[in-house]
């Protein structure tokens, strides 16, 4: 039976419903989204939540903190956001300081570099 429960919520998780009605966040950071369906027999313990065709309950200690509350009001717990940020428009960063001139090579003098102690030519 554990195996049948974690496939279904497995496929609960990855699949979005169309109702898209309520977003539980799951205490290890996944959000189970779906429509709730009410059921006087299970309120106490927790929610059933129908999401990619499969009817999943969902016990009030696997939700996130502060989830409970909000539902039992009939409210939607608050989602954290799964989108990476908007990147800014191009008018509001601002410009890159100017890198520093770049020390020129020994070399463009036109003189040789002086040879390490090893490579003196009088021995």
């Amino acid at each position: 039976m554990k195996d049948l429960r974690s496939f279904a919520l497995t496929l609960a998780l990855a699949a979005a419903a169309a109702a898209d009605d309520v977003a539980i966040p799951m205490a290890d950071g996944n959000v189970l989204r779906g429509e709730r369906v009410e059921d006087a027999a299970v309120a106490g313990k927790g929610v059933r939540v129908r999401t990619g065709g499969v009817t999943v309950f969902v016990p009030w200690s696997e939700m996130a903190a502060g989830a409970r509350e909000a539902l039992e009001k009939g409210l939607s717990p608050e989602v954290p956001h799964t989108a990476p940020p908007v990147a800014p428009a191009a008018g509001d960063v601002p410009p890159l300081p100017a890198a520093p001139a770049p020390e020129p090579h020994p070399e463009a003098s036109g003189e040789a570099p002086p040879l390490p102690d090893c490579c003196d030519p009088r021995f």
